[in-house]
């Protein structure tokens, strides 16, 4: 009897032991810690410019925009694009979702997208889109984003934005 109580004792200790790695290791409910890295958090502005195929606008157009970066995870909306000066030409305003977070990058899929500013009738900013959100020092960042239609890049846009404030 002696015997199968270490035996029972032991097992005890071995599923005590998997069951506090375990509660350790899987995330607590209620515990929704951001996947965006802090030093993305803020307000960014800066010089955006587009290109498209399309030949009566000369495949260009720059204009400037802000960002806002919040705390979130991958799938949750984590920044706010706004078109703030494009002059004559259309700049668009749309909302951001996380899709991934790497190493020295985010990746961010174009969610809830705003009719273009000063743009003629009938035009529309195109929804599919993927941005990469790339830190290039403590306090400029650079993005890049691609416009798809039926599964082609048809277009896209970059810019160097200088952060305005922390979140």
């Amino acid at each position: 009897m002696g015997e199968r109580a270490g035996v029972i004792a032991a097992i005890t200790g071995v599923l005590a032991l998997v069951v506090s790695l375990l509660a350790w290791l899987l995330p607590q409910s209620g515990d929704r810690s951001s996947a965006v890295p802090e030093q993305y958090l803020g307000t960014w502005r800066g010089q955006v410019t587009m290109t498209f195929p399309d030949p009566t606008r000369e495949g260009k157009g720059a204009g400037t925009d802000e960002i806002t970066i919040k705390q979130g995870s991958v799938g949750d909306t984590v920044a706010d694009q706004r078109a703030v000066d494009w002059g004559q030409e259309a700049g668009c305003s749309r909302s951001w979702q996380l899709a991934e977070v790497n190493g020295d990058h985010l990746v961010l899929k174009a969610g809830t997208t705003g009719a273009p500013a000063n743009a003629p009738s009938g035009q529309t900013c195109l929804a599919d889109l993927t941005m990469s959100v790339r830190l290039t020092g403590q306090e400029r960042m650079e993005i890049q984003a691609n416009y798809t239609i039926l599964g082609t890049v048809t277009g896209a846009f970059s810019g160097s934005l200088v952060r305005q404030s922390r979140t």
